[in-house]
């Protein structure tokens, strides 16, 4: 028998008004958005510009990569690293250009590329034939083999799976048969070559035969062919792999590199601590995590399931008594989130809904065993619980939310914009196969992001043999993303504080050197004013100093450059602190502009 989520003619909880905005259009001009400023970008040669490049723009901000983008073969020449994007073909290249890019890269230049085609470059890229195909379902890397592995070094790197056998045909793929002066630096199974490279003269090709979007944002979306070898609770790079090795090609092949750290203070990783309110005896147990956390210093970020009527799975959890707690969880420092109104387990089933749900009227009905909904909408269960909380806690502004079960609609990010969030956390990272926040595309599409951002969830409770039974490995996963700057998510149910609240602590006072930990919150907001930064690097006239200017659109601390050369000196603000290889920026103010003064060691 359906129960019926209906809130009271009068009800003793407070609504606040969430308006509802238009979604406007995301998209832009690349090449107006990421303009030529410096010697060391990489230059983005678009070949084809009626494709929206979402994947590369993608790897390169989330890998703090200096670029810019553009479709004129001469402007990218100047430079040393040429990225050709997303594919060469007949038509791309007059006899005379690819001619020019040969000569290029003769006198020391290097060009990465994907899906080249084009007979007129085969000698340049090393290939003699190639073969498309939809079958193809592995990549294994020879990664002793080149400097653009320097960071696939653990074996789930070292081979990644791009769709499930069980699915016969995934997207397309392109195996290349190499000439005899190029080296095979990655296999599909079927044995043709993934990944080709080629010197000539002074300077190298790199060729891969799968397309970035199929293999970054494809994942990132959650469309990608069930490539993922584990939910959660285990490090899978299948996304990351393709990003590391683009950072590890420009860092190779650019002199005197700088990038940008993506982790702030000179870390190499972070845990982010979160809990997940969505029973009735879990929420005065929260208290229990809540003091470990504040003995170590910490907070963590509370994702609170909005539900106000009694159903077949459990009874109502707004109540005075619960209102009351997560005031005071805020008052102690501590950011709340939606959990929704109905922790529907089909919530990615749901309708997206009108946008004119309120609380008086919206009226979900849960079934027994939580499988059976009906009148529910993505945009009654981001809305209502958003009305929900910032009504009835002084000072909330809801914008963060977490789906239950973690079941994720195609309309969601949408509805997360106009109703006025700015995060989500409802994806697991082996889900999408990435350990790097990222913008969340619309529609869970592949060619327009929304300014929602998302943090997938590294680590949680629930799979066996429970957290307290999975710490070291835990404990390995973590290692692993810090040895690639990617952070950790720890999501944790707030029951049974008896094992769990011990278990989490062990993970935290564990945590390898360098990895510190925060609520998610806080480095959310982090990680947008960080993708917000623009800067670049100007020649000084004395030969081993530079220039290093800093934009900041919104307010931002820790930001780190990490530089391939010894830093002597640095100077210009306050505030600054040195490491040999590394710059953290103080505190920097929306809107605020600097310069920093720059020496190298001899």
């Amino acid at each position: 028998m359906l129960s019926q989520l209906a809130c009271q003619q009068a009800s003793p909880f407070r609504a606040a008004d969430v308006p509802v905005q238009d979604l406007g259009s995301h998209q832009f001009d690349p090449e107006r958005e990421f303009p030529e400023s410096s010697p060391l970008q990489l230059a983005v040669l678009w070949t084809k510009p009626e494709e929206t490049g979402l994947g590369l723009l993608h790897t390169l901000r989330q890998m703090g990569i200096p670029f810019f983008w553009t479709h004129r073969l001469d402007q990218a020449l100047k430079h040393s690293q040429i990225l050709l994007y997303p594919s060469v073909d007949g038509k791309t290249f007059t006899p005379e250009e690819a001619a020019r890019l040969g000569r290029y890269v003769e006198v020391g230049g290097t060009i990465f590329a994907q899906n080249v085609f084009a007979g007129s470059v085969k000698p340049l890229f090393g290939f003699r034939e190639f073969s498309p195909s939809r079958g193809r379902h592995w990549v294994s890397f020879q990664s002793a083999n080149d400097v653009v592995f320097r960071y696939l070094d653990r074996p789930e790197e070292q081979k990644v799976r791009l769709g499930s056998e069980k699915i016969s045909e995934i997207f397309w793929t392109n195996g290349y048969s190499p000439d005899p002066n190029a080296k095979v630096l990655a296999n599909f199974e079927d044995g043709t070559a993934a990944l080709l490279s080629k010197t000539s003269g002074m300077g190298r090709t790199y060729l891969a035969g799968v397309g970035l979007d199929d293999v970054t944002v494809r994942n990132q979306s959650n469309r990608d062919f069930e490539a993922q070898r584990r939910y959660a609770n285990a490090f899978e790079p299948g996304t990351d792999v393709w990003m590391l090795l683009l950072r590890a090609w420009y860092e190779a092949y650019t002199p005197n590199w700088i990038r940008l750290a993506t982790i702030p203070d000179g870390k190499r990783s972070v845990l982010l601590l979160s809990h997940d309110l969505d029973s009735e005896a879990s929420v005065p147990l929260t208290g229990d995590y809540m003091a470990m956390e504040r003995r170590r210093g910490l907070t963590s970020t509370l994702f609170m399931q909005m539900k106000y009527a009694n159903d077949s799975v459990g009874p109502a959890l707004l109540s005075a008594r619960n209102l009351e707690f997560l005031r005071k969880a805020k008052s102690e420092g501590f950011e709340l989130g939606s959990h929704s109104v109905s922790h529907a387990l089909t919530f990615n089933k749901f309708p997206k809904g009108t946008g004119r749900e309120i609380f008086r009227d919206y009226r979900p009905r849960i079934g027994w065993g939580s499988k059976d909904y009906s009148d529910g909408t993505v945009f009654g269960e981001v809305r209502v619980s958003k009305q929900l909380l910032d009504g009835g806690i002084p000072g909330q502004h809801t914008i963060f939310f977490r789906a239950g079960h973690l079941r994720v609609p195609p309309t969601l990010p949408e509805a997360l914009e106009r109703c006025g969030y700015e995060f989500d956390s409802s994806f697991t990272a082996g889900d999408v196969l990435t350990n790097f926040p990222y913008s969340l595309p619309l529609e869970l599409g592949m060619t327009e992001d929304t300014r929602i951002y998302e943090f997938p969830v590294t680590m949680e409770d629930e799979e066996a043999p429970g957290l307290a039974g999975h710490i070291d490995s835990d404990l390995s996963v973590i290692g692993a993303n810090a040895d690639n700057g990617a952070i950790n998510v720890l999501l944790v149910h707030p029951n049974d504080p008896g094992n769990k609240v011990p278990a989490e602590e062990a993970i935290i006072r564990r945590l390898p050197t360098g990895v510190g930990a925060s609520d998610l919150a806080t480095f959310a907001h982090y990680w947008r004013a960080r993708d917000h930064v623009r800067w670049l690097v100007q020649p000084s006239r004395a030969p081993l100093e530079l220039i290093l200017k800093v934009r900041a659109a919104e307010s931002v601390n820790g930001l780190t450059f990490e530089f391939q050369r010894q830093i002597a000196k640095a100077d210009g603000i306050d505030g600054l602190r040195l490491e040999p290889h590394r710059l953290i920026l103080p505190t920097l103010t929306a809107g605020q502009e600097v310069v920093v003064h720059i020496r190298y060691a001899p």
